[in-house]
């Protein structure tokens, strides 16, 4: 398969390596793109991980509908921004996703997740990687069912949550380094939450 591999960081570039020694045709894009480049290129699949852009209509229709993102986040809960970090603070169900894309931000139908746990004794970076491992296994162990997946997909259930990036600077102001425990930034997590909650209803 021709496969057209968008991302950002590179911590995608494993994720798409493996897919080249699988015997795939891999092109890596970590830039805006045309949908008549796209229509030129002829993709069979385009995967997304790390991919900042939000694709449009007619992007995903020059890709024939078949886009498919990974979401370090259990979906429905933490659509958006910084998943890893709203998984840990909010208390939610915590863990990656892949799922067909559409115009809606993260709410496409999804193929495969799974659940990842946290602790107490992890920093905010181990448990990004953690996370980010556990994208790249789902991946692997999905694609071997690739032929299944449009029978496969099935709709989020419930409303689940959703975060901006600006949602995540306030929070990032507190988080002095990726090596803190996240056991550390919980204590005075409720706090800094409680005040945000509260200058979001006096701007309602």
């Amino acid at each position: 398969m021709k496969i057209l591999c968008l991302y950002n960081n590179p911590c995608a570039k494993e994720l798409f390596d493996w897919l080249y020694e699988q015997g795939n045709e891999t092109v890596l894009c970590s830039e805006r793109f045309d949908a008549n480049w796209c229509l030129s290129q002829q993709f069979d699949l385009a995967v997304s991980y790390t991919y900042r852009y939000i694709l449009n209509r007619e992007q995903i229709e020059a890709l024939n509908r078949n886009v498919v993102n990974l979401h370090n986040s259990y979906l429905p809960w933490n659509r958006g921004a910084d998943p890893n970090i709203w998984s840990l603070i909010d208390g939610t169900p915590r863990g990656v996703s892949l799922h067909y894309v559409d115009e809606r931000l993260d709410k496409g139908n999804i193929i495969a997740q799974k659940f990842v746990m946290d602790s107490n004794d992890e920093t905010f970076e181990s448990s990004y990687q953690n996370l980010d491992q556990a994208a790249k296994e789902l991946f692997k162990e999905a694609f071997r069912f690739y032929l299944y997946w449009r029978e496969m997909q099935k709709v989020a259930v419930g409303k689940g949550s959703y975060h901006s990036t600006k949602d995540g600077m306030e929070i990032k102001k507190n988080i002095a380094s990726y090596d803190m425990k996240v056991s550390d930034f919980r204590r005075g997590g409720v706090i800094l939450l409680n005040k945000l909650s509260c200058e979001k209803a006096a701007a309602a």
